[in-house]
């Protein structure tokens, strides 16, 4: 009897489109949802990943939180503020927002000694079983406007094009050694968050994109590919214009193929030769808003147009599941994936 494979093995495979013995699955949420979802499981939310057999283990930077006064704004490792009282990501501070002086910003170590210490203690923990990639979110123009604000940096982007290039500059000099020492941490593959797109076009224009954000993201996704290693990378929205270029620099996967904006069968035959998938079920529709017969049926759709050939797509929900999701359906999707060849989801088994 052939063994079956292991997560990390299974990602890998259908990361580059190699057979495998099922689809990978991943399903990611929010603190909220991990608590609603291990009591309705009768699990530990340290248990739910297990349950629902996910492959993909993120790492990142060790950051100590750091809160405002009042704990309404907790600040990340490159000094921008994020607000505490929302399940989502709410933007709070821009910390240069009344500045220009890119040198007199403090501006975070990426070779600090102890900064991968705690990504290094997840990858030896895990054993090799997991497919383990640094994350990388708020990569570039999402990590420029997060430091200027999100207004003033487009403004930027136009107004003032070669001071937004010393930004990203500045940004990618700093991901790129940030890359370089997960590489050599051992890590399986890089994942990207950066959104270009809205609901039904870029939020910029693709020229504008080709200008400033894509020379400096190829550099990033080439720290992974030089190593033979595959790339992710996260891009809500409509970002059809551009994903052409995203092949042209090495992108291996798309995250997180929003039905609503790129066409499933369309996006499998214009680029199924050239990438793979991750996600595909809707946080924005089917899943908050469906039944759980219409999740199943969007399960098995998102299947047969994204993985026709039997690989190439890690399933799972478009983006982080937050509270609005009932937990019937989040049961009703998981019944509708893959099921280990002569077993059961663990997630319906919960315990007594």
């Amino acid at each position: 009897m052939t063994r079956p494979l292991t997560p990390k093995e299974r990602m890998r495979r259908a990361l580059w489109r190699q057979p495998v013995d099922r689809l990978p699955v991943q399903t990611n949420y929010t603190g909220t949802v991990a608590t609603a979802l291990a009591a309705h499981l009768h699990c530990t939310p340290a248990e739910l990943p297990a349950r629902f057999g996910n492959h993909l283990l993120r790492v990142d930077v060790d950051h100590p939180p750091r809160l405002s006064a009042d704990t309404l704004v907790s600040f990340d490792w490159w000094g921008a503020g994020w607000g505490t009282a929302t399940e989502g990501y709410w933007h709070a501070v821009a910390p240069m927002a009344e500045t220009t002086d890119l040198e007199a910003y403090p501006w975070p170590d990426p070779e600090s000694p102890s900064l991968l210490d705690k990504a290094a203690a997840m990858i030896a923990a895990d054993a090799g079983q997991h497919f383990v990639a640094p994350n990388f979110g708020f990569a570039l123009f999402e990590r420029a406007w997060s430091l200027r604000g999100f207004d003033a940096f487009l403004m930027d982007m136009v107004c003032e094009p070669e001071w937004a290039a010393c930004l990203l500059d500045k940004i990618t000099t700093i991901q790129i050694t940030l890359a370089r020492r997960f590489v050599a941490l051992g890590v399986d593959g890089g994942y990207f968050g950066d959104d270009y797109g809205a609901q039904k076009s870029l939020l910029f224009s693709p020229a504008l994109w080709r200008e400033l954000i894509k020379p400096r993201l190829a550099q990033m996704f080439a720290v992974f590919r030089v190593a033979g290693l595959p790339v992710i990378l996260h891009s809500d929205g409509d970002i059809w214009p551009i994903l052409p270029d995203l092949v042209d620099i090495g992108l291996t996967c798309l995250n997180p193929v929003q039905p609503e904006v790129l066409d499933h069968a369309r996006l499998y035959r214009e680029f199924g030769h050239h990438l793979s998938f991750y996600g595909g079920l809707s946080t924005q529709s089917v899943l908050p808003n469906g039944s759980p017969d219409e999740v199943r049926t969007a399960t098995s759709a998102c299947i047969r147009d994204l993985a026709p050939d039997g690989t190439g797509l890690i399933l799972g929900p478009s983006h982080r599941m937050q509270s609005d999701i009932p937990p019937a359906n989040v049961v009703a999707m998981l019944a509708a994936f893959p099921a280990p060849s002569g077993g059961k989801h663990q997630i319906l088994n919960p315990k007594s």
